[in-house]
């Protein structure tokens, strides 16, 4: 393990919006970083110019701002190794592409690639490795110098070294890479059209070479980063002997997969940080879950929530470290997901909520209602039905017997019409026309027990009764909650409209 001061790196590509995925991968390194007393570069991998584009960058950084996970540099920040833009470092691509020609280390393929897509769909046909067959490698440098000057373009090959590597990984033990493995491979492309070089004779470098180059010069002391990336470590600790350069501590953190066990999909689960925010996850209870995917703090960690998985930010750091990264694929459970973000909206503060939850409220079109009664008023109905819900997208139709005209379930209608239940419904409405218009709590329990003296009526039969004359259901939040948040009025007019339902 280095001894140097920890810099990890979270490295995504500005091709659309802040998947769960991705959001996980800094995460770790999030958590390792701070752990470390370390620092965390966000560093943009945008030399595909066909898919990156800034309005997806500004829409990658604002997720990863919504997360409350901020790096220590980055192309907005700044820092010690600029720039943090691969789109504003193609010099330094050109620079080290240069230096492998001049070695003989690397060599330009005019290969077109309808021909090499043949060559390895044959190689595959015949059970071989899909490797470049060295075609180009022969060529003289004074020819492919001369074809290139002439207009012939091509992409630049690096010589493979043909010796086994081993790599330590942090997560998944000894890898070992076979001679012969991966063949010539490519650290430029040949230009596309209307598309220069980034250099005399250099086309753009292609993402194994931009990220060794990168994490050398940027001095990334340990890449953490999902195991789809461990083939492509074949080709950079290549690149990485080629230079003499001291290797990063590697860790590659197992895939996750739908709860299916398949690749992750929208159905379950892959879907963009965004998305999750909007319907009214909480980031924390998000990262918590995350977090958990994949790392096992220990079974001797006792979290201050009394919960063995509901974990603050601090804790996940000061618990975090690479011996609890699982080899094993994490399974990503949406129901689960739900249950822990039902957990952090019961569990945080009623006035984080409440401020947290005003936005769907308005956006579900509460926003006069919310003008017209008041903060403690909306704070209130927000105490009441966070128990029932597991987003805060939830809260607003959980409030629904608090807006509007009630409506009527079949089992509250059921009871009703029991005649049984008759005279609770009509000893109610004589205890409520009794009231003050600011009904208290207190006044709600002497309101049943009299209701309850009145009718002989006791257990379900009593506060069911009530409940369903009231709100309309059968089951819900405690009545001594609700009805104050009514009011006299609206709890009168509430009893008729139930009824009229009934009668109808």
């Amino acid at each position: 393990m280095t001894l140097k001061p920890v810099r990890v790196r979270f490295a995504p590509s500005p091709t659309g919006y802040l998947h769960v995925g991705g959001a996980r991968a800094m995460l770790f390194n999030y958590l390792y970083a701070k752990k470390q007393g370390g620092k965390l570069i966000l560093r943009i991998e945008d030399t595909d110019q066909e898919r990156s584009k800034p309005e997806y960058e500004t829409m990658l950084i604002a997720d990863v701002d919504s997360l409350g996970m901020k790096p220590d540099e980055s192309p907005q920040i700044g820092g010690p190794f600029p720039p943090y833009r691969q789109s504003e470092r193609l010099a330094i691509y050109g620079k080290y592409a240069k230096e492998l020609l001049d070695r003989d280390m690397a060599y330009y393929c005019f290969c077109p690639d309808e021909i090499l897509t043949q060559k390895r769909e044959l190689a595959m046909k015949l059970g071989r490795p899909p490797v470049y067959d060295g075609t180009c490698s022969k060529i003289p440098v004074s020819e492919s110098k001369g074809r290139w000057a002439k207009g012939e373009r091509a992409g630049i090959r690096f010589r493979a070294f043909s010796k086994e590597y081993l790599l330590k990984d942090q997560v998944k033990g000894d890898v070992r890479f076979p001679p012969d493995v991966v063949g010539d491979f490519f650290i430029t492309r040949t230009p596309r059209p209307n598309e220069k070089e980034i250099a005399d004779g250099i086309g753009m470098p292609v993402y194994n070479f931009c990220c060794v180059i990168d994490d050398h010069e940027m001095g990334m002391t340990h890449v953490i980063r999902g195991d789809d990336h461990l083939s492509n470590t074949a080709r950079q600790l290549q690149i990485y002997d080629a230079f003499k350069w001291e290797l990063p501590v590697f860790a590659h953190t197992a895939m996750v997969l739908g709860s299916d066990r398949q690749k992750l999909s929208k159905r379950n689960g892959d879907s963009s940080v965004m998305e999750y925010l909007g319907n009214g996850y909480l980031p924390e209870a998000l990262l918590n879950f995350l977090a958990l995917l994949g790392w096992n703090p220990g079974s001797d960690i006792k979290p201050s929530s009394g919960h063995p998985e509901i974990f603050t930010m601090e804790e996940m750091i000061s618990y975090f470290g690479m011996d609890g990264l699982h080899k094993a694929p994490a399974v990503f459970d949406v129901q689960k997901l739900l249950w822990m973000n039902g957990q952090y909206i019961r569990s945080m503060p009623l006035a984080e909520i409440a401020k947290r939850a005003r936005p769907f409220f308005e956006k579900a079109g509460w926003s006069e209602l919310m003008q017209t009664k008041g903060d403690a008023w909306f704070t209130g109905i927000v105490e009441t039905i966070r128990g029932e819900c597991g987003t805060l997208g939830d809260l607003p139709a959980a409030a629904a017997l608090f807006k509007g005209a009630p409506s009527i379930e079949e089992a509250a209608k059921s009871m009703l019409v029991d005649p049984v239940n008759l005279a609770v419904c009509a000893a109610l409405e004589t205890e409520v026309a009794a009231f003050p218009e600011v009904i208290s709590a207190e006044q709600v329990d002497l309101m049943q027990k009299a209701v309850g003296t009145k009718t002989g009526a006791k257990g379900k039969g009593l506060f069911m009764t009530i409940r369903a004359a009231v709100t309309g259901k059968t089951h819900g939040p405690e009545l001594k909650k609700v009805i104050p948040l009514l009011g006299k009025k609206a709890l009168l007019e509430r009893m008729a409209a139930i009824k009229s339902q009934i009668n109808a």
